[in-house]
C-alpha cells in the first residue's frame, strides 16, 4: 500500500494540502516506490496460472497414451482361464432309474479347465494406420483448442488491462487537477482578503475543490476496482495498489486466412470427417485373426483323468460381413451432413473475418484522426487555463470563468483517455484477426 508518512506535507494558510492528506504520494513517487507492471507479465501470470490451458495440456498427453494404448492391442493377447463346473446327478433308485439332474450325454458330469489363450489380428495394418490418423488428427484438435483458449485468455486479460489503465490515468489527471486546484486556493484566499475577488466567488471555488476531492477519490476506488479485476483474470493472489505501465501498441500484422488459429479447427474438422469414413470402410473388411490355446481339460476332476488331457488348440477366425441393415450408408449420410455443417461454419468465418478486419482497419484511420484533433483541443485547453491561472493574480478573469476553463479541460482529459483505450483496444483486435 502507499506510504502515509508523507501524507501531511505542509501548511497553506493553516490547512493541511488536501492532495497529500486524501490520496498518498504523488504519481511521481509512487511510480519510483512501487515495481510497474506491465500488459506482458500479467499475461505470463495468466497462462502460467490457468487451470484451462493446464487442462488441455494434460488431454494432449492423455493422447500421447491412447497412441500407445492402441499399439499395444495390435500385439498378441494373452488371457487366462480356469473352469470348474460340476453337473451331479442324483439317482433315486438302486437300479440307476429316475433321479435329478442333466443327461450325462450333455453334463458329461462336469467341466475342469485350466488354460492360456492367445490372439491376434493378422493383417491389420490398414486398420491400425487409420486409427495412429485418427488420434493423431485428435492431438492436433486438442492442440489448436488450447491455442485458441490462450488467444481468448490474452483477450480478457488485454481488454481488462485496458480498462484499469484507463481508469489509472483518469485517476492521475484527478490527482493532477487537486493538485492545481489546491495551488491556487491559497493565492485566491490572499486575493479576497485583499479585496480582489468577493467571498461569494471564492465560496464557488473552494465548493469546486471539495466536489474534485470526491471526484479523485472515485477515480481512485474506480482504479482499485479494475485493477483487482484484473488481477482476478490473471491469478494474481496480491492486492496492493501498484501503478500499471502503458502498454504498447501492438505490431501490425494482415488477415490471417484458412491457417488462422480460428480457422484450422475447421481445416481439422474436415481431416477427421475424411478418417472417419476412411474407418466405416474399414468395418466392412473382412477381419483374420490368429488364436491359440494350451491347459488342461476334463470332465473328470480326477487328478489320474487330469493329467492325460492336457493339450493345446491353435487355428484361425475369420469374420466376413454380410449384411447389417444398410448402416453403412447411414453412416455416409452422416459424414455428408456433417461436411455439409463445417463448410457452412467455415464460409460464414471466413465472410464475418474479412468483414470484421475491413471494419477495424476503418475505425483504426478515424481513431488516430479523433486523437490528433482531441489533442489539438487539450493542448489548448491546457494554455487557456495555464492563462486563466496567471489573470487570476490580477483579477483579469472571474473565478467562474476559471472554473469553466478547467471544467472544459477535465472533460477534454477524459475525452483523450477513453479515446486512447479505444485505439488500443481497436489495435488490439485487428492483431488478433492476425492469428
Amino acid at each position: 500500500m502507499f506510504s502515509r508518512s508523507a501524507f501531511y506535507s505542509g501548511r497553506s494558510g493553516g490547512r493541511l494540502f488536501l492532495t497529500a492528506a486524501l490520496l498518498g504520494l504523488s504519481v511521481g513517487a509512487a511510480r519510483a516506490q512501487q515495481e510497474l507492471r506491465t500488459l506482458d507479465e500479467f499475461l505470463t501470470l495468466a497462462r502460467n496460472t490457468s487451470p484451462l490451458l493446464r487442462d488441455y495440456a494434460g488431454q494432449v498427453a492423455q493422447n500421447r497414451i491412447d497412441s500407445l494404448r492402441r499399439a499395444a492391442q495390435q500385439r498378441p493377447q494373452l488371457t487366462g482361464n480356469a473352469a470348474a463346473v460340476a453337473a451331479p446327478i442324483i439317482r433315486r433308485r438302486a437300479n440307476g432309474e429316475g433321479g435329478f439332474g442333466y443327461d450325462e450325454a450333455v453334463s458329461n458330469g462336469g467341466n475342469y479347465a485350466a488354460f492360456v489363450g492367445a490372439t491376434q489380428p493378422v493383417l491389420g495394418g490398414p486398420v491400425l494406420r487409420n486409427d495412429y490418423r485418427i488420434l493423431e488428427s485428435q492431438g492436433l484438435v486438442l492442440r489448436n483448442t488450447r491455442q485458441l483458449a490462450g488467444l481468448d485468455l490474452r483477450r480478457s486479460i488485454t481488454d481488462q488491462f485496458l480498462t484499469a489503465f484507463a481508469a489509472e490515468q483518469q485517476w492521475t489527471y484527478n490527482q493532477e487537477l487537486l493538485r492545481t486546484l489546491n495551488q491556487q486556493d491559497a493565492l485566491l484566499r490572499k486575493l479576497v482578503n485583499g479585496g480582489v475577488y468577493k467571498q461569494t466567488q471564492y465560496l464557488a471555488f473552494y465548493a469546486s475543490v471539495r466536489n474534485q476531492e470526491v471526484t479523485t477519490q472515485q477515480a481512485r476506488l474506480s482504479y482499485r476496482r479494475e485493477l483487482g479485476t484484473l488481477r482476478y483474470l490473471a491469478g494474481a493472489p496480491d492486492t496492493a495498489l501498484v501503478l500499471l505501465d502503458k502498454p504498447q501498441p501492438p505490431t501490425y500484422r494482415p488477415l490471417a486466412g484458412l491457417g488462422s488459429i480460428t480457422q484450422r479447427q475447421y481445416t481439422l474438422d474436415s481431416l477427421r470427417l475424411r478418417l472417419d469414413r476412411e474407418a466405416v470402410d474399414l468395418t466392412y473388411r473382412p477381419r483374420l485373426n490368429w488364436v491359440l490355446d494350451a491347459g488342461l481339460q476334463s470332465a473328470n476332476p480326477a487328478p489320474l483323468y487330469l493329467s492325460h488331457n492336457v493339450g493345446f488348440s491353435g487355428g484361425l477366425t475369420l469374420t466376413v460381413p454380410i449384411f447389417d441393415g444398410h448402416q453403412r450408408q447411414l453412416s455416409y449420410d452422416r459424414l455428408r451432413i456433417a461436411e455439409q455443417t463445417r463448410t457452412g461454419y467455415r464460409a460464414f468465418l471466413t465472410t464475418q473475418r474479412r468483414q470484421q478486419y475491413q471494419q477495424l482497419q476503418g475505425i483504426a484511420r478515424e481513431a488516430d484522426q479523433l486523437l490528433a484533433s482531441i489533442r489539438r483541443q487539450v493542448g489548448i485547453a491546457a494554455a487557456l487555463v495555464d492563462a486563466g491561472r496567471q489573470q487570476l493574480t490580477t483579477g483579469d478573469i472571474t473565478i467562474l470563468d476559471y472554473l469553466q476553463l478547467v471544467s472544459s479541460y477535465r472533460s477534454l482529459q477524459f475525452s483523450l483517455t477513453q479515446a486512447e483505450t479505444e485505439r488500443l483496444r481497436n489495435l488490439y483486435a485487428l492483431d488478433y484477426l492476425g492469428e
